[in-house]
């Protein structure tokens, strides 16, 4: 039996009220300790390399190898979460995430830090992948405003770190200040109990009967009720495959997040090359975090209110940003490479998110949880490969000058696909539209003749 008539769910009115932004709440604190903690992990960089008595080369592995090793589970966390459910993929993931960190505070040898570190992203990437899930069944009309507030906390992290590990460092080793981190890490589990799932009842309050073999599925935009559910669902994981345009914006998302770790990577070095201090070049990561975490809450309002499309956003966006960086080699000066950096942040802390809301626009309902994961694997993945090509371009070049205008190149080779993405989505909703006027002319066709 298939039901395609939609129905007044008690469930709906928990989205973007209510409940809602107490899940928000907890994927902001979730991308706190989670993402926020493994952007600032180079404030180790030198406790570990003089420590362990390391190479660099050995050294930076620690630093990228949460992110590689997480990158492949984040695709398949939507699957696991569908089958066990997200709250409980969230918690164990947040459970992971703080004891890993603990647990590296105890090593004696390289090879258990990578162990920890390695557990480290890979919880991490549980929590953040089962938190965009949620907020995706949460939010529908203020999804963009939602994903933006969600994403802050990543800055909110690297604003909050970067002093307090200092401050740690100095006062208990690194030891300790991983200790110390990990307990902090443990309200994690907290936060992700917070993800409550959405009731699937009816409009008289009762659950569905499963003797009609109806079963419910409520992952996107439109609540579908078929009784072919289960066949997709383990087809779902795979679908996303097929979706030419999701495949691009993947494609995009690669590019997009090897300029973004270059321009990372650098800017401090950039800065002291320039001559000046290490406080000084510190600085310029502030100023990218604290512009970003600004406009990544509120570019969503702009957007959810139909001021501008999110692809027409985010193209402005990448082109912004692609000629920002060109423009980076050209001076020296202080105040030129705050502002570069202010607008940068600006313009990113926009960019990162929208990637996001552009995912779930381009996929329906039962593949969402798959493309969000895939898209956060991606993210992941390529903020690792990032920093490797970062280093390789000034190994080769002995100068700055190649990888920020490799960075630039990224950033317009992504702006070239989502343009790409945009023709053909225009197409593709021009003929949708088309073929429904088709249909209602024909329906009120037959009404007339009906009628005479």
């Amino acid at each position: 039996m298939t039901v395609t008539r939609k129905h007044n769910f008690a469930h709906l009115s928990q989205v973007d009220r209510g409940w809602a932004w107490a899940v928000l709440l907890g994927v902001h604190v979730c991308n706190i300790f989670g993402y926020g903690y493994l952007t600032t992990l180079g404030l180790f960089f030198t406790e570990w390399k003089e420590y362990f008595d390391e190479s660099a080369t050995a050294t930076s592995l620690l630093l990228s190898l949460p992110w590689m090793v997480a990158s492949p589970f984040c695709f398949f966390i939507g699957v696991i979460a569908s089958r066990f459910g997200i709250r409980r993929v969230a918690m164990t993931g947040a459970l992971i995430n703080g004891s890993a960190t603990i647990l590296g505070s105890l090593t004696k040898d390289m090879w258990q830090l990578y162990m920890c570190n390695a557990l480290s992203g890979v919880g991490v990437v549980m929590m953040l992948s089962s938190g965009m899930i949620i907020i995706s069944q949460y939010f529908k009309t203020r999804f963009a405003i939602a994903n933006g507030i969600a994403v802050a906390g990543v800055n909110v992290g690297q604003i909050m770190f970067t002093p307090l590990f200092r401050f740690l460092i100095d006062t208990y080793g690194w030891r300790g200040t991983m200790f110390i981190t990990g307990a902090l890490q443990m309200n994690c589990v907290a936060a992700s109990a917070l993800f409550r799932p959405l009731k699937t009842h009816n409009s008289n309050g009762r659950k569905p009967n499963n003797s009609m073999s109806i079963n419910m599925h409520v992952l996107g935009d439109d609540t579908v009720i078929n009784d072919s559910h289960k066949k997709q669902k383990s087809n779902v994981a795979l679908k996303i495959f097929t979706n030419v345009k999701a495949m691009l914006l993947i494609l995009a998302t690669c590019v997009f997040s090897i300029g973004l770790l270059t321009n990372l990577a650098h800017l401090p070095a950039r800065c002291k090359e320039g001559g000046w201090s290490d406080d000084q070049s510190g600085m310029l990561l502030l100023s990218f975090a604290i512009t970003a975490m600004i406009t990544r809450p509120t570019h969503g309002w702009f957007v959810d209110n139909n001021y501008i499309g999110c692809f027409k956003l985010q193209l402005i966006v990448l082109i912004s940003a692609s000629l920002i960086t060109f423009t980076n080699p050209v001076s020296n000066n202080y105040i030129f490479l705050i502002g570069y950096s202010a607008v940068l942040g600006a313009l990113l802390g926009i960019g990162c998110p929208l990637l996001i809301v552009n995912m779930k626009s381009l996929v329906n309902g039962p593949t969402t949880p798959a493309a969000l994961s895939l898209i956060w694997a991606t993210v992941f993945l390529f903020n690792g490969v990032g920093s490797v090509v970062a280093g390789k371009l000034y190994d080769a070049t002995g100068n700055y000058v190649v990888p920020f205008l490799t960075a630039g190149a990224m950033f317009l080779a992504a702006f070239l696909l989502v343009a790409l993405i945009t023709v053909m989505k225009r197409r593709q909703d021009l003929r949708e539209l088309q073929l429904r006027n088709n249909v209602q002319c024909q329906s009120a066709l037959s009404s007339n003749n009906v009628s005479n």
